[in-house]
């Protein structure tokens, strides 16, 4: 979970940029982006066993404190202007990723992420009478 609220600052910086230009730049930043999938993938995974292995328990929480601060101080000076600019993202990078997303629908995707994991690990419980 602390990956994805990591990379809000990225993508939210991408859609600053590319919200300003041409659509056609977004797509075929998107484009080029869906083509490195599989390299991203290994970033990812190596990425996140990097970061749990060095950081620990006490420094992710920590981490995580400081960038969910952050991220709620830049959320709050964002006019409805800039939640609404959007651009083209990579859809296969996640199945969370649609292809053009606002910035608003950025800010919510680390917690839909991680909402589907946590859904896909809880055991249902059953009554007995």
């Amino acid at each position: 979970m602390l990956l994805g609220y990591l990379i809000i600052r990225a993508l939210g910086n991408l859609v600053r940029l590319f919200g300003r230009l041409p659509p056609g730049v977004s797509r075929g930043f998107a484009a080029v982006l869906d083509a490195g999938t599989r390299p991203f993938d290994l970033a990812n995974y190596l990425g996140s066993w990097a970061g749990g292995t060095a950081l620990g328990r006490t420094g992710q929480t920590m981490l995580f404190d400081r960038v969910i601060a952050a991220l709620r101080r830049r959320l709050d000076t964002e006019t409805d202007a800039d939640l609404a600019r959007g651009m083209h993202y990579p859809t296969r990078w996640d199945p969370f990723f649609t292809p053009y997303m606002t910035l608003a629908d950025v800010y919510r995707f680390p917690t839909q992420h991680f909402d589907f994991h946590r859904q896909q690990l809880t055991l249902e419980t059953t009554e007995t009478t």
